[in-house]
C-alpha cells in the first residue's frame, strides 16, 4: 500500500507577494479601486454636510427629459441596470444599459431604452461588491454595475434628502 502524502505550498522567500499571479494582482485592483472609492465617498459626504450638491450643466441627451427646476447632480457613464419585479411579473433581470444621470428629483438611465425612477420611490441603497442595489417598495428593485459605486451611493442619498426638504 502507498502512504498519500501531504504536499507543502512552495514556500516564498520573504516579500514575495506573489504579483506575478494574474488573480492576486487583479484582486490587489480591486481592492485598491474600492479604497480610492471610498475615500472619495468620504469627501463627499463631509463636502455635502457643508454645501450643497453643486448643479451640473446638461448635455443635450438629459437636457430635454429635464423638468422645471429640476437639475443633473451626478453622471456615470456605461452603467449596466438589472431591474428586478415582483411575481407574477417577474422574470429573469431586465438588464438595461446606458448613461446614468443623478438629478434632483429621480435616477434616469439614457440607453437604447430610458428609464426613470423617482427618488422617493427609492427606500435604501446599498453597496454590494462594486454594485449598488436599490430597494423600492412592492417587492421592486434594481442593481446597477457602476464605476465608484460607493461615491454614487452618497451622491444619491444627498439628491434624496435634497428632494424631501
Amino acid at each position: 500500500m502507498e502512504r498519500l502524502r501531504r504536499h507543502a505550498a512552495p514556500s516564498r522567500a520573504p516579500g514575495d507577494t506573489g504579483a506575478d499571479n494574474p488573480a492576486i494582482r487583479d484582486a490587489a485592483e480591486i481592492v485598491a479601486r474600492a479604497a480610492a472609492d471610498e475615500a472619495a465617498a468620504d469627501r463627499a459626504r463631509d463636502d455635502y454636510l457643508t454645501r450643497a450638491m453643486p448643479a451640473l450643466v446638461p448635455n443635450d441627451q438629459i437636457a430635454q427629459l429635464l423638468g422645471p427646476d429640476e437639475h443633473v447632480l451626478a453622471v456615470r457613464r456605461s452603467v449596466v441596470l438589472d431591474r428586478r419585479r415582483p411575481p407574477p411579473r417577474a422574470s429573469a433581470s431586465e438588464s438595461l444599459a446606458g448613461d446614468l444621470y443623478v438629478t434632483s428629483r429621480r435616477i434616469v438611465l439614457l440607453g437604447r431604452l430610458t428609464l426613470a425612477i423617482d427618488l422617493d420611490e427609492i427606500e435604501d441603497a446599498v453597496v454590494s461588491g462594486e454594485r449598488i442595489l436599490l430597494v423600492m417598495g412592492e417587492g421592486r428593485g434594481a442593481a446597477l454595475d457602476v464605476a465608484r459605486p460607493r461615491q454614487l451611493r452618497v451622491e444619491i442619498a444627498t439628491a434624496r434628502a435634497f428632494a424631501r426638504s
